[in-house]
């Protein structure tokens, strides 16, 4: 059975919700996947990725490494609109 996809690019939104999640979760998030070195520089890399169980907040970099951050399901701020269904 496949997964259905969405993702919501609104840097507005995904910028309030990094807010929320706070510099010392956030680095501890990278730190654990092995990027604490190397940080996101810039906002237009993020996106939010959400399937049927749970939203993921993700990272493009410029060499096309896509990371999956974490897990922001128990957040407040996470966009209720802009999402776009994948496939």
């Amino acid at each position: 059975m496949k997964t259905t996809l969405f993702q919501n690019h609104d840097q507005k939104a995904i910028r309030i919700l990094l807010k929320e999640i706070g510099r010392y979760r956030y680095d501890r998030e990278l730190e654990r996947q092995g990027f604490g070195d190397q940080k996101p520089l810039t906002m237009s890399g993020f996106y939010l990725e959400a399937n049927e169980s749970c939203t993921f907040l993700c990272y493009k970099y410029p060499s096309r490494i896509i990371v999956k951050i974490m897990r922001v399901d128990e957040f407040m701020q996470i966009p209720k609109e802009g999402w776009r269904r994948l496939g």
